[in-house]
């Protein structure tokens, strides 16, 4: 397994393995104006999990470049998803790890969605996504926001949604959207928004921790897989246009891209704080390295930075 960290970044193996064309356009493309992604890697890996938990609940005394990164990227989202006018297809952002906020016509709203500051574009959100209960995938007080403050959808299968109303595009369904504890299988619809439930494994452990999204608006798919393991458990019912992936939990993404043939295939699930540097938190050169194997399947990939449109 590629790791960087814990003993630096060795710029001309990094740049060597993924490219350096590849790397300056990346680099250059960022939500950040430009910079040096090995700076940039070697910064994340200063950040320990304790340092991250304490920046999520305010008591950070020491700054972090890479934190402060994650805040201004976080911030571009948030403008952004207030002045962009929609067209033909939705916006999409990634704003960290594998959350995303997604723009339609008629709604705004988040998938996944892990940030200390989640709670100011929770007021903008028309509901929330979540694929299952990691703290690396929802905090507890953006759910807090959202249901219990603001009375707003959260769809997710482990806790149940008290915040939600009955409307009518949920004749037939128990006002809390589905019962709560959606387990897949069920397909629910918000203005000009299809959400279909699926399934998945996290691990051998975890069997059916997982709720995957197929996300459906107007001719635009998108598939968020959250931690699914496992890429036979993965059927959208068309081929998406975006695919939200956790690489290295088990999942092949070369033959989730033989599957299902994602027009294009995002590699998420990188440079996650609360994992340590030395497990479980893969670099920016690991996302390259998968990029290439979704590429090597004849499918299209990108690896996108924090607060980068995606769509």
């Amino acid at each position: 397994m590629n790791n960087m960290v814990n003993r630096g970044v060795n710029r001309r193996r990094f740049i060597g393995g993924m490219g350096a064309a590849v790397a300056l356009a990346a680099v250059g493309d960022s939500a950040f104006g430009g910079g040096d992604l090995l700076q940039w890697q070697n910064e994340i890996n200063e950040v320990t999990p304790d340092d991250y938990l304490a920046y999520l609940e305010g008591r950070g005394e020491r700054r972090f470049a890479a934190l402060d990164r994650l805040d201004k990227a976080f911030g571009k989202v948030l403008e952004e998803a207030k002045s962009t006018m929609i067209q033909d297809r939705p916006a999409v952002w990634l704003v960290y790890n594998m959350g995303i906020i997604v723009k339609t016509r008629e709604t705004l709203f988040s998938v996944d969605l892990c940030h200390r500051r989640a709670d100011e574009i929770a007021p903008l959100l028309d509901f929330a996504l979540v694929t299952h209960n990691h703290n690396d995938h929802y905090t507890r007080r953006f759910y807090e926001t959202m249901d219990g403050k603001l009375r707003k959808t959260v769809v997710n299968n482990f806790e149940c949604n008290y915040g939600a109303r009955a409307t009518p595009y949920q004749k037939g369904e128990p006002k809390n959207f589905g019962g709560g504890y959606t387990r897949g299988g069920k397909t629910f619809n918000f203005r000009d928004v299809e959400i279909r439930t699926y399934v998945s494994d996290h691990n051998e452990y975890l069997v059916g921790y997982t709720m995957p999204f197929e996300i459906i608006t107007g001719g635009f798919s998108i598939f968020h897989s959250g931690d699914s393991s496992r890429a036979d458990q993965l059927n959208p019912s068309r081929m998406p246009d975006l695919w939200i992936v956790h690489p290295r939990v088990g999942l092949k993404v070369d033959e989730g891209v033989r599957r299902f043939r994602p027009r294009t295939t995002v590699i998420a699930h990188l440079n996650e704080f609360t994992h340590p540097a030395d497990k479980w938190r893969w670099t920016w050169e690991d996302g390259f390295v998968e990029k290439a194997r979704a590429e090597s399947a004849g499918g299209r990939a990108v690896v996108p930075f924090w607060g980068e449109r995606i769509a």
